[in-house]
């Protein structure tokens, strides 16, 4: 980008070229319409891989399906305020986070434990979980994906018998769960398209937001005022089991923010411009496959020579609306629908490792040299004594 004088890159990749998103109104004008044909539609790698999954999912639908399932994607998640079963899922949050996490892994078992709580209702089979991480894990690899077709198939036709199942069950129970009020916000739209909505609600609890708790607790516990800050905030809430305490922590929500906004869980997203298109002053040729890079989107830092400075007062205002110029969760037409959901879920758990729990990463992060990328190996978490950070 130095090089060419450019946010944006056009990457030649011998049998197709790409544009690299680097530029904030680029991305902004590109995502923020509906997904349509004729404008900014799904990107055929995005498709492609998703369509081992749910080849009706809302993250690759244009045109009159996005039309139809995105209200109800809404509906159910609640998009854009505070969701109405959240004092049903506090319990199975406290659940699964009840013993203390040494490693990533131990918080993604939580968040998978909440999750099948929360979508799916007391009682899910964990072999859900299984599934949908299996399927997902194909959707991002198309060697995979070719090798495992048979496989996969035969996977996911056990997930969605799974799931038709669970829907009559909770259609007739009236369990207080994403699946349960699915039922009752169902549109006229085919069941299996329905059902293929699920596994997308699923994969954000052990993907993207166990991502996200993760790396907020390394932050957090990496710079002892934020810390500080952040423990006066969650013993002034009261009862951590309701709902309205959890309402009120929003210097935890800024410190997720600050933390989505450094290093996003969702580090890119395909679009096509199938027509072609023009997006202010840059003409996107018909048939170009875009790239949007989150990472270089959300700090300066990455094009820069500037190390990241983890300052969670930035990100959100006492509103709980952001601040910064990027939103890790987006805007526009294609906001994720599930941001409220996913930060009171992620801002539970966060109250309860750094409150009762005194759950510290070890060793720490340094302030001053934040790496670019979000380390990979050798997070550990332990519990502080006494007065320690």
């Amino acid at each position: 980008m130095t090089r060419y004088g450019s946010d944006n890159l056009v990457l030649n990749l011998g049998i197709s070229k790409l544009l690299l998103v680097g530029e904030r109104d680029l991305s902004r004008r590109i995502l923020e319409p509906p997904p349509t044909t004729a404008g900014y539609s799904t990107g055929k790698l995005k498709r492609k891989g998703m369509a081992v999954l749910a080849p009706h999912a809302l993250t690759i639908s244009d045109d009159e399906q996005w039309v139809r399932l995105r209200p109800f994607n809404e509906a159910v998640l609640q998009a854009g305020r505070r969701h109405d079963l959240r004092s049903a899922f506090l319990p199975q949050i406290h659940r699964a986070f009840a013993t203390p996490p040494a490693t990533i892994e131990d918080i993604r078992g939580a968040m998978r434990r909440a999750m099948l709580g929360i979508v799916v209702g007391i009682g899910a089979p964990s072999e859900l979980a299984d599934d949908v991480q299996a399927l997902f894990g194909l959707a991002q690899n198309p060697v995979k994906r070719l090798l495992l077709a048979p496989w996969a198939a035969r996977r996911r036709a056990r997930l969605y018998r799974t799931f038709a199942r669970l829907w009559r069950e909770r259609a007739a129970a009236g369990e207080p769960s994403l699946l349960g009020l699915a039922t009752k916000l169902a549109p006229d739209v085919p069941e299996e398209q329905l059902l293929e909505q699920i596994p997308h609600w699923m994969f954000t609890f052990t993907g993207s937001g166990t991502d996200l708790l993760v790396r907020t607790v390394a932050l957090v516990t990496s710079h002892p005022a934020v810390l500080e800050s952040a423990r006066r905030e969650i013993a002034a809430a009261g009862p951590l089991d309701r709902a309205e305490a959890i309402d009120g922590l929003r210097f935890l929500e800024a410190c997720l923010m600050e933390a989505a906004r450094l290093y996003p869980p969702v580090t890119r997203t395909f679009h096509c411009a199938k027509a072609g298109a023009i997006a202010g002053a840059v003409r996107i040729p018909a048939g170009t496959e875009i790239l949007h890079s989150f990472p270089l989107l959300g700090d300066p830092a990455f094009s820069s020579q500037h190390r990241p400075s983890f300052a969670p007062e930035r990100s959100t205002s006492a509103t709980g609306s952001p601040t910064a110029e990027f939103d890790p969760f987006l805007s526009g037409a294609r906001h994720c629908p599930g941001r409220e959901l996913i930060l009171f879920v992620c801002t539970s758990a966060l109250a309860i490792l750094l409150g009762p729990q005194r759950t510290i990463v070890d060793p720490p992060l340094a302030p001053a040299e934040l790496p670019l990328e979000f380390p990979r190996r050798g997070i550990r978490f332990r519990q502080a004594r006494g007065d320690a950070p």
